[in-house]
């Protein structure tokens, strides 16, 4: 279940927010959890009741977007001499003169390298990640119930532990135009997201696209198989109908130009782009990995198929071609379910609950700190 946690204290800081929220990113990636992250700090920018800063690498692509989304943060030097003189000084300066009441760290390097802190720290996990990597966390988020599993087989404390999922809002502040592709007339848009990697399957999409007629397959994502995917698309013969659109921030404005939204993961904990198409209102088919088995009901709110059956895959989204009334039906089933338990006030209101319970339990002294910060 999702957490659902009244407030119990509100606290008033100088500035008038009731609670000092830092939030740690330690990666030059662009994937899924890096994207996730921007979008949870622009939706707390908005809280008069949250103070907030970041602490992320200097990076100018991500800066320039935080900037526009009026995020407050600070860097740290990412130069061949400057990183190693100056990189964990100014981590530990950052969060000692900030002193937050509570920390989140997201992905495995934040959670091991967080300073020294009175702060509580909450480690957050969107994949099945090694635990040692948390040890200095008090407590931790995960986004789906097998990963709640997961932390506790490897010896996390159950009580210690909560899920809360992502929301599939597509913040407008974060979003950088780019020029739209070029569609054949006639030609269905089929839109599949995910950096380019095994995990993601876009082979198998490329595949299933031989079996899908006049249809223009757009793959957004970068990663080291681009350079074999557009040699399968060539030896599949549907080169001409498969355009690679590399890494894009203008998610929404290719979502409205796609029929339907194509999800071939053949290992996703969660699957982001699901709770996306859903807020745009976009059909989705997607493979039978952890996430989507989870989130989608077959034939209610998408269409499922076995991972790696591309012949599956075509049907399916054949199906969705060319039943305009079933297409509408799982786009809205999946709008509906999106807007009871996904969307962005209802997940951001979960973290605050829990947020607050932890700084109070802090407080009174019913959790204590981790043994590796103290």
């Amino acid at each position: 279940m999702l957490v659902a946690l009244r407030p119990l204290l509100r606290i008033k800081n100088k500035l008038g927010a009731s609670m000092k929220v830092m939030q740690i990113l330690l990666s030059q990636s662009e994937a899924g959890a890096e994207t996730y992250f921007e979008k949870v700090s622009a939706a707390f920018a908005t809280d008069p009741s949250i103070e907030q800063q970041l602490i992320i690498e200097a990076q100018g692509s991500r800066e320039a977007r935080l900037q526009t989304a009026a995020v407050t943060y600070r860097t740290l030097p990412m130069g061949i001499f400057s990183k190693p003189l100056l990189y964990n000084t100014m981590l530990k300066r950052h969060v000692d003169t900030f002193e937050p009441d509570l920390i989140v760290t997201w992905v495995n390097r934040a959670s091991r390298k967080c300073p020294p802190t009175k702060a509580v720290v909450v480690g957050r996990l969107g994949g099945y990640y090694d635990i040692a990597n948390y040890q200095k966390c008090d407590y931790l988020i995960v986004n789906t119930p097998d990963l709640v599993r997961h932390v506790v087989e490897s010896g996390w404390p159950e009580e210690r532990v909560s899920m809360i999922s992502n929301f599939g809002e597509l913040p407008p502040a974060l979003s950088v135009d780019d020029p739209l592709p070029s569609i054949p007339a006639g030609h269905k848009v089929l839109l599949t997201l995910g950096r380019l990697h095994q995990k993601k399957a876009q082979d198998t999409a490329i595949r299933a696209l031989t079996k899908i007629p006049n249809a223009t397959l757009l793959i957004v994502g970068s990663g080291e198989l681009r350079d074999q995917l557009e040699a399968l698309a060539q030896s599949e013969g549907v080169a001409k109908r498969v355009q690679f659109l590399g890494l894009r921030k203008d998610i929404h404005h290719l979502f409205e130009i796609a029929d339907l939204c194509l999800f071939p993961s053949r290992f996703e904990p969660l699957g982001n782009v699901i709770l996306e198409a859903w807020a745009t209102g976009t059909p989705i088919v997607a493979a039978t990995s952890t996430g989507p088995s989870w989130l989608i009901e077959h034939e209610h709110n998408g269409l499922l198929f076995p991972v790696d059956d591309a012949e599956r895959c075509a049907v399916e989204v054949n199906r969705l071609l060319h039943d305009s009334p079933l297409a509408r039906q799982l786009a809205e089933n999946g709008a509906k379910k999106y807007r009871s338990g996904f969307s962005q006030p209802i997940i951001m209101q979960h973290y605050k609950d829990l947020f607050t319970k932890l700084v109070t339990d802090r407080r009174s002294g019913k959790l204590a700190k981790s043994r590796a910060l103290r």
